[in-house]
């Protein structure tokens, strides 16, 4: 939303502002009776700005992050299974199909990006349970929290996807030192 406001307090902004008004005209209307009607109305309406609607927001927002983070975390372990997994399939890929994508001084766009971003991923997961134990995170700073998870996600999974295409294109003869 504009200046600042998160879409929370501008709902509660403007709940404030709609009941002073009908309070008001509730006043002026019935007089006596409107101004106990206007008393009600203000405790109802201030009960109902200081309850927390945003907690059932918050958990799901906690909730999306932590998924985002497992999806983080699935492309980290396909990884770590491609490097280690002792399984004839596994072993001929990383030997005999891609096996620049386990070397790390490859002179190579995807897989170095790659690299890079697993090691950023990975970082950020350290991270991320201490972020999230924080109680005093709005509802806005989780949208931004998972939005940045989301990404994180998405481009360490194009970036494996994108570094297994050139490990397969290297094949087995490749310079890890780059073009002589």
């Amino acid at each position: 939303m504009g200046f600042g406001l998160s879409s929370h307090q501008v709902r509660l902004t403007l709940s404030v502002v709609l009941t002073f008004v009908a309070c008001v005209a509730l006043v002026l209307l019935l007089k006596v009776p409107g101004v106990i009607i206007s008393i009600f109305l203000a405790a109802a309406v201030w009960l109902m700005a200081t309850a927390r609607p945003a907690a059932s927001e918050e958990a799901a927002l906690r909730t999306s992050i932590q998924l985002s983070a497992e999806d983080l975390r699935d492309v980290m372990e396909d990884f770590e299974r491609f490097e280690t997994s002792p399984s004839a399939e596994a072993l001929a890929d990383r030997t005999l199909h891609r096996p620049a994508l386990l070397d790390l001084d490859v002179v190579n766009p995807e897989i170095e990006d790659f690299h890079h971003q697993y090691t950023s991923a990975a970082r950020y997961l350290n991270r991320l349970p201490a972020r999230l134990a924080d109680p005093t995170l709005t509802p806005s700073q989780l949208e931004k929290l998972l939005n940045v998870t989301d990404q994180r996600a998405d481009d360490l999974r194009e970036s494996w996807m994108r570094a297994r295409r050139a490990a397969k294109a290297l094949g087995t003869d490749y310079n890890s030192k780059g073009p002589s």
